[in-house]
């Protein structure tokens, strides 16, 4: 496994800069989209959010899966299953399942998160409780995630990325009373078109101002954890490399670039 040692700053990066990726996605179309909220550009807009927050719960799955494999002695070096993992065959409760993962508890101790919390932190950051910010976020994890990971969601999102089988209205394919919201279109499964279903299937999401709200918070959510379970990795197991490079625990999680970070947790440790 020394052929990966090469790229154990790459959890570094993403902490700083792949993590911020989607959510920056977001908070900009978020910005258009309340400038000029017309019907053309709401329907854009959800689309685009739908993609980020599949993608988010690709990336929890791939880093989780990743984080666990390297905890119960699998691999030594995480990123190992980062460089061979598939996307497209991601599906949240399965992958818990296959680590025998039944809750958000033991997600957070099966990692054993407590271990990589810096001695230091509640001297740094007195007002951020990081051991309740994590603890919540695995069992957002386990629960939210991937409960909201729906089947035909991935379809709908896979089609949005590679298939362009998404329409603005659903109602204009499916008549009726079907919601005029925007819609993914994908071939029904086989076994549903030997029971005389259509060879086709219409899946629509609702677009309206609750949900944005909704997937704008899960996008978040799900990439500032993901940063800050990154950041405490690395500078958990590679405080050398990282002092080497100039860089220490409390300059990471002190910096600019993780402010998005820190205010989660300073919300999740003002509730109650």
């Amino acid at each position: 496994m020394r052929r990966w040692r090469g790229l154990i700053l790459y959890f570094l990066d993403y902490a700083i800069f792949t993590g911020a990726i989607r959510h920056y996605a977001a908070k900009t179309l978020e910005e258009a989209f309340k400038q000029d909220p017309n019907p053309q550009r709401r329907r854009l807009h959800f689309v685009n959010l739908l993609r980020e927050e599949y993608a988010g719960y690709e990336d929890t799955g791939a880093l989780l899966d990743a984080f666990l494999d390297y905890r119960e002695g699998r691999l030594d070096h995480p990123i190992a299953s980062l460089m061979t993992f598939r996307p497209a065959e991601v599906a949240l409760a399965a992958m818990f399942e296959s680590h025998q993962i039944s809750s958000g508890d033991e997600l957070y101790r099966r990692l054993r998160l407590g271990e990589w919390i810096p001695r230091e932190w509640s001297e740094w950051f007195p007002d951020l409780d990081l051991p309740k910010s994590l603890a919540l976020a695995c069992r957002f994890f386990f629960e939210d995630c991937a409960r909201n990971q729906k089947p035909y969601g991935v379809i709908a999102y896979n089609k949005i990325k590679h298939g362009l089988l998404i329409v603005p209205s659903g109602r204009a394919y499916k008549g009726g009373d079907y919601p005029d919201t925007p819609a993914a279109l994908f071939p029904t499964p086989g076994e549903r078109q030997k029971e005389g279903a259509p060879a086709y299937s219409i899946y629509g999401f609702p677009c309206d101002d609750v949900h944005i709200e909704q997937r704008h918070a899960s996008i978040e959510f799900i990439q500032c954890n993901l940063r800050l379970l990154s950041g405490l990795y690395v500078t958990w197991r590679y405080p050398a490399v990282l002092a080497g490079k100039g860089i220490s625990p409390r300059q990471l999680f002190a910096c600019k670039e993780f402010y998005d970070v820190r205010h989660l947790i300073s919300e999740v440790t003002q509730k109650k």
